[in-house]
């Protein structure tokens, strides 16, 4: 396979963006079942994958525990510094990664990495960059789409499913 991580920003991607807040307190987001199902059959892959975010949260904490997501970086920033660790820690070229992300703070990664990706309802400066696309919102599969179309540009979406299919006999 050409890549070897597959990172993604949480709020707009894995979520549709919104903060839902009671009494001043952030309390919960949204995740999808389908973006979970897909990172299920990128987990049967070489492909890593790892979420840097903005922001901080137990829920995102959470999520990424049960999904099996090891590599998570909260409250970042500046998400290319994380990127360049973790090609060094996976012996990796900023060619060799995907990234997914939908606004401005994504942007700086997206002109460098390999295989630049965004959310339809990415901004517009997000566009011009990325080779794809999704046809979904973030939190409305959007993950799940990404997933598969670089599972299916490196011919191993098939192997994937089928691995993922095996295991639950």
């Amino acid at each position: 396979m050409k890549y070897k991580l597959m990172i993604f920003d949480n709020d707009g991607v894995f979520t549709d963006g919104g903060l839902y807040y009671m009494d001043g307190i952030e309390k919960f987001r949204k995740f999808n079942a389908k973006d979970g199902m897909g990172i299920r059959i990128l987990q049967q892959t070489s492909l890593i994958p790892a979420i840097i975010t903005g922001k901080s949260s137990q829920e995102l904490e959470k999520r990424a525990e049960v999904l099996g997501i090891d590599l998570l970086f909260q409250g970042i920033k500046n998400k290319l510094i994380v990127v360049k660790k973790l090609c060094k820690q996976f012996n990796a070229t900023l060619d060799e990664i995907v990234y997914v992300g939908d606004d401005l703070n994504d942007l700086p990664v997206l002109e460098k990495v390999g295989l630049p990706i965004c959310v339809h309802s990415a901004c517009e400066e997000l566009q011009k960059v990325c080779v794809y696309r999704t046809k979904k919102d973030g939190g409305a599969g959007a993950v799940r789409e990404a997933i598969e179309f670089v599972l299916k540009k490196e011919n191993v979406y098939k192997q994937a499913v089928d691995k993922f299919i095996k295991s639950l006999q």
